[in-house]
């Protein structure tokens, strides 16, 4: 617990809140998100009246989210305009210092996805009498998550690439010997 019960409003404690920006911005990604599942739910047929249409749950549901991100939107634009906690707030975009590290991730993930769809690599070789197959999944796993462990942990490089490999390599023996499941 903490001794300023108003301040907090995270699941960590020391958190604080969010800056009014990304507040903002959650509010307007959360308020389209739920006005689309609020078209999509008109758009369902109704088969017997209102009580029985399908979309009825998933209309109250979208409409509950519209109001919690009017709610978020409206307590962000006053943090913004009163400062947050007395304190003004700065000019520009007010992001938190790890902002950038944190949309390099979604880049990286986002590359991460699309490499594993487009990559085509194979290498078999046997090792103490076991077939061992290096694939698409190995090789760029391998190389993301050691840039993620760089990034985050900021360890040195061969740090990150060695629990990389060995995790990596772990995973991979497992599924495809064990579970006999191919990977992406």
């Amino acid at each position: 617990m903490t001794d300023h019960p108003n301040t907090v409003l995270s699941e960590d404690p020391n958190a604080g809140h969010a800056t009014p920006f990304m507040d903002l911005t959650a509010a307007g990604v959360l308020a389209a998100i739920a006005l689309w599942f609020l078209v999509e739910a008109l758009r369902l047929p109704l088969p017997g009246g209102i009580a029985t249409a399908p979309g009825l749950l998933p209309f109250l549901t979208a409409a509950t989210l519209v109001l919690m991100a009017l709610l978020l939107g409206a307590d962000a634009l006053a943090r913004r305009r009163n400062g947050v906690g007395g304190l003004p707030v700065p000019d520009g975009l007010d992001l938190p210092s790890d902002f950038g590290r944190s949309m390099a991730l979604g880049v990286i993930l986002i590359v991460y996805v699309a490499a594993l769809q487009f990559a085509s690599i194979e290498v078999a070789f046997t090792l103490f009498g076991l077939r061992f197959v290096i694939g698409a999944f190995e090789t760029v796993t391998v190389i993301v998550l050691t840039a993620i462990l760089r990034i985050y942990w900021q360890a040195a490089l061969w740090t990150c690439l060695a629990v990389t490999v060995g995790w990596i390599a772990f995973l991979s023996i497992v599924f495809r010997m064990i579970f006999s499941q191919t990977l992406p």
